[in-house]
């Protein structure tokens, strides 16, 4: 930026193409509706532009479709001396439209406000307007058909007379810009003086601030101090309280712990006490039912005793019956055979007294030798029997010895228990 003038940046999104964008500004019809003024566009290098019903005049020096526009810009209240301002409009595609950024240097001093205020209402804010819709673009077009804004059609196309005539730039009088010159000198060293006199204020202004500061902060400090000790001691007593009321209630704990323990341990032992009677009591009717059962059962096996033996004795008499009655019919036998030997012996003798009567044969002395042995058998069956008798005896007295001795063995046992 040169001495004496000024520079801008403005930027919006445009809500159309970066191409949908360079095309409206290059298009004087769609260029007068969207800025709602009177505008000529020359479409090339070197072409001119006015806009703002001739408000504003510039010439495009350099062109790259759908990227940049760069121009010279005046506007009619610009200095008559003053140069043209140099203007770079630049569109970037961004993610919902055209980012468009217009910057603008070598302003004349007190217009870049101005400057920026046209730039803002008559392109970029009328921009957004006229591309949120293809009813917004058809509507602004009828309104400048309506208002007489769009060129006439049939119109010769080329380039556009100027809507205003260039204003005459006289050379400057040498004597106006040396008195200028030490206008401007002398300006500067009063604003350096008084920006030295400004600062010289501002240090003494801001070392009395900073002193009052120090000082407030001191106080602070010193309250913040007492505060914090007063704090510190109310933290203290409350912690004193709070660790008193801990220990009361941790002695109370234990004292409850101690009585529900103790509480719990007799419990326990009348538990146990209970337990202890109540498997007495069992142990008791155990050894009760265990007595009776004992009892019973030798009830029981003296009552088998007592029918054993009467059973032995029935056997006794029994077999003493048998015996007598063996007896009577061994004797019987006896007493038979002895009469038969007594016949016997009688017919025997007669048979002699007639074989010496009658000499006997060969025959009879055969028969008569045969019968001997017969008599001899008859001698030889009387131990047979006799020896059977004795024999039966002893083995019945042994068999009840074995059945006493068995009985015996079963009933000690149970007299032990």
């Amino acid at each position: 930026m040169t001495s004496g003038t000024e520079e801008l940046k403005v930027s919006s999104l445009i809500p159309a193409s970066p191409n949908a964008v360079y095309t409206a500004w290059m298009d004087e019809r769609r260029h007068s509706a969207f800025t709602g003024r009177r505008a000529t566009v020359d479409p090339w290098v070197g072409g001119r532009l006015t806009a703002d019903d001739g408000n504003i005049d510039a010439t495009h020096i350099h062109l790259d479709t759908g990227r940049t526009i760069h121009l010279t810009w005046r506007t009619a209240d610009w200095p008559v001396e003053a140069h043209d301002s140099k203007v770079e409009v630049t569109l970037e595609p961004v993610a919902g439209g055209t980012k468009v950024t217009i910057s603008q240097t070598e302003i004349p001093d007190g217009l870049s406000e101005k400057c920026k205020k046209v730039w803002r209402s008559l392109y970029l804010d009328s921009m957004k307007k006229f591309f949120a819709s293809a009813d917004s673009m058809r509507k602004a077009l009828r309104d400048a058909g309506k208002k007489g804004l769009l060129p006439v059609p049939g119109e010769r196309r080329g380039r556009r007379p100027i809507v205003a005539p260039r204003p005459t730039i006289k050379p400057p009088d040498p004597e106006e810009v040396k008195r200028k010159a030490a206008e401007e000198k002398k300006r500067k060293q009063e604003e350096k003086e008084a920006a030295r006199k400004a600062a010289a204020e501002k240090r003494a202004a801001i070392r009395k601030a900073a002193k009052e500061k120090r000082a407030a902060a001191k106080k602070a400090a010193a309250e913040r101090r007492a505060l914090e000790k007063q704090k510190a001691a109310e933290r203290k007593a409350a912690e004193k309280a709070k660790a008193l009321e801990k220990k009361r209630k941790e002695a109370e704990k234990k004292k409850k712990e101690a009585e529900k323990k103790k509480l719990a341990a007799e419990k326990k032992k009348a538990a146990e006490k209970k337990k202890r009677e109540a498997a007495a009591k069992k142990k008791k009717l155990a050894a009760e039912k265990k007595r009776k059962a004992a009892a019973k059962k030798k009830a029981a096996e003296a009552k088998k005793k007592a029918a054993a033996k009467k059973k032995a004795a029935a056997l006794k008499k029994k077999q003493a019956a048998a015996k007598k009655k063996s007896a009577a019919k061994k004797k019987k036998a006896t007493k038979a055979k002895s009469t038969k030997k007594r016949t016997a012996k009688k017919s025997s003798k007669k048979g002699a007294k007639k074989r010496t009567a009658k000499r006997p044969t060969k025959k009879t002395k055969k028969r008569a030798t045969k019968k001997k042995p017969a008599k001899k058998r008859t001698a030889k069956k009387k131990p047979a029997t006799k020896k059977r008798a004795t024999k039966k005896k002893p083995a019945k007295k042994a068999a009840k010895k074995r059945t006493a001795k068995k009985r015996t063995a079963k009933k000690k046992p149970a007299k032990k228990k």
